[in-house]
């Protein structure tokens, strides 16, 4: 799973030898593929990462937010890669960069978690996000986590004064 990234970067340069038909949506299900091959571990986070890099919607595919993120200004995205050999190019090549920016950010010391907690904060600044939403959950634990260490510190002060 290392070297994907490569794999990723001579698909995007070489998209014919790779695809009979080379198309946004042949790549779409290449990296998807990719993915599911291993356990999904690839794109962990790759759709909330996008969600919140594209200020949302959280109601769609990531395929669809890559495109979203290719092309902000056009209403039919799917019909615009599909009718103009440009445009598919530049739909492939921003999926590829995307991910390569996406592995870039989870890389990173908590970057999957970092991600999450992102999205959870993009979450909860929508104003239909709410405690009666099906994915709602209480951040008891963080609070608890606060208290433990302020514990901690009050106990390291006593001790050391």
């Amino acid at each position: 799973m290392n070297d994907y990234l490569d794999l990723f970067d001579r698909v995007r340069l070489r998209p014919s030898m790779y695809f009979v038909r080379p198309s946004f949506e042949a790549a779409s299900a290449f990296v998807l593929g990719f993915d599911m091959a291993n356990e999904g571990g690839v794109l962990a986070g790759f759709t909330e990462w996008l969600i919140v890099r594209n200020n949302g919607p959280n109601n769609i595919a990531w395929s669809a937010l890559v495109l979203a993120a290719a092309f902000p200004d056009k209403s039919d995205r799917s019909r615009h890669v599909q009718e103009s050999a440009q445009a598919t190019e530049h739909a492939i090549n921003t999926l590829f960069e995307l991910i390569r920016e996406f592995t870039d950010v989870k890389r990173r010391h908590d970057g999957l978690r970092r991600i999450f907690l992102e999205y959870e904060a993009w979450l909860r600044r929508q104003s239909w996000y709410d405690p009666a939403s099906p994915s709602w959950f209480e951040l008891k634990v963080a609070r608890g986590q606060k208290r433990q260490k302020k514990r901690r510190r009050s106990t390291a002060a006593r001790r050391s004064g």
